[in-house]
């Protein structure tokens, strides 16, 4: 398996979320994967098939996206990774400092594709 980079806690900005972090106002709830059958390659591909999604980076079970908001253009980097059963996720802004709940949002709506596709447990 190929070493990858580790999915992280948020920094100080109120702009990222993460399932790293243990703080509330950063802090996801963790996800798990369905069943054994489930794989990373699968997750992916929901993840990456959302709107003004971008595959940046791919390993073996880690993936970095980039996201681009529709009107004013900024970009959100978007970090998965799978380790035994738990998927670590962690949204957050490239530039400024509040994202008003944008990262958040989107975890959760990732968060509702994988549950719907039934790779994650609710």
């Amino acid at each position: 398996m190929a070493k990858h980079p580790p999915v992280t806690a948020c920094g100080d900005s109120p702009n990222c979320v993460s399932t790293a972090d243990t703080r509330e106002k950063f802090q996801l709830a963790p996800l798990y994967i369905a069943n054994d059958n489930v794989t990373f390659s699968a997750i992916v591909t929901h993840i990456a098939a959302m709107p003004r999604a971008e595959v940046v980076t791919s390993q073996d079970n880690y993936v970095h996206l980039r996201f681009t908001t529709k009107v004013l253009r900024f970009v959100d980097d978007v970090e998965v990774s799978l380790e035994g059963n738990q998927i670590a996720l962690r949204s957050a802004s490239r530039i400024g400092y509040y994202d008003f709940g944008a990262n958040r949002q989107r975890a959760e709506v990732i968060r509702q594709r994988l549950t719907d596709a039934e790779l994650i447990t609710p």
